[in-house]
């Protein structure tokens, strides 16, 4: 039993229909809001650092002025990936069809889900930085340069693996409640098992699709805000930013708890089969 596109994209679309005005509340003010503000501080911030010493500072000014920031206002990207993370999980409870909760009890359970959740993403990093450290940069470092080439070559097609194994590990935190991060990947890793390359090509569709209408929204906002100043058109992009991100996660959210839903029906069906 293989994943179906079509089915896919449908359940998705439903759910942001059946739900949409609680979805985008919660991404409005958990996503929208910081997004933007954090759009608005980081191009001001950057140009302060970079611009001191010179008006067109190079690539080695640029570099440094983003280290820079980031040591500066780490706290801030922490800030809005945890609260981006809340507003996730609680998108996903809203879509638990016994639970119904309202827009508190979403947000307590994603509040008490948020520590698996930051747990599982750890793990995912390490997982995912496993194959550059011991296929790319230990040989690198021993000075096997063509045995590092080949370990990236071999790396890339192994990280774009993984990340579609663990696609589902939120959706199992956040539509299952499991609370062990280690549990949430197996159970991620069970549900995409025999799916794999049809869920890589769904997930490259919608890429491009969403590649394709961010250059065309864009294009139109920025034609917009063009009429006005520097400052309308940073404000105006800050904006742009901001609601992209939370439109995404919506998207996202309804992709993916579709795609779990799918996969746990055929998951079943064929357990009942082997049965």
């Amino acid at each position: 039993m293989k994943f179906d596109f079509d089915k896919g994209w449908s359940e998705a679309i439903a759910m942001i229909r059946s739900n949409f005005g609680l979805l985008a509340t919660i991404a409005g003010v958990l996503i929208f809001l910081p997004s933007a503000f954090a759009a608005i501080l980081f191009p001001d911030a950057s140009l302060q650092i970079a611009g001191g010493n010179s008006a067109q500072p190079d690539m080695d000014q640029l570099q440094e002025a983003m280290q820079t920031l980031v040591a500066e206002y780490w706290w801030l990207f922490l800030i809005v990936f945890l609260l981006t993370s809340l507003a996730q999980l609680a998108m996903f409870a809203f879509m638990r069809r016994r639970a119904s909760p309202t827009v508190g009890e979403a947000l307590g359970t994603a509040a008490s889900l948020l520590p698996s959740f930051v747990g599982a993403y750890i793990l995912q990093v390490l997982a995912l930085m496993a194959p550059y450290v011991l296929l790319v940069a230990l040989p690198a470092l021993a000075g096997l340069s063509p045995i590092a080439v080949v370990g990236a070559l071999v790396m890339i097609p192994l990280v774009i693996y993984l990340m579609i194994k663990f696609s589902l590990t939120t959706a199992v935190i956040g539509l299952e409640g499991e609370r062990n991060p280690v549990a949430a990947l197996r159970r991620s890793w069970r549900l995409t098992r025999g799916n794999s390359f049809r869920l890589l090509g769904f997930y490259l569709l919608l890429a491009v699709a969403a590649f394709i209408l961010f250059l065309i929204a864009g294009w139109i906002v920025g034609l917009i805000f063009s009429f006005g100043g520097e400052q309308t058109i940073g404000f105006g992009t800050a904006l742009f930013a901001g609601a992209v991100d939370a439109l995404a996660s919506v998207f996202m959210v309804s992709i993916f708890a579709a795609i779990h839903a799918q996969l746990s029906r055929l998951s079943v069906a064929g357990d009942s089969l082997e049965a």
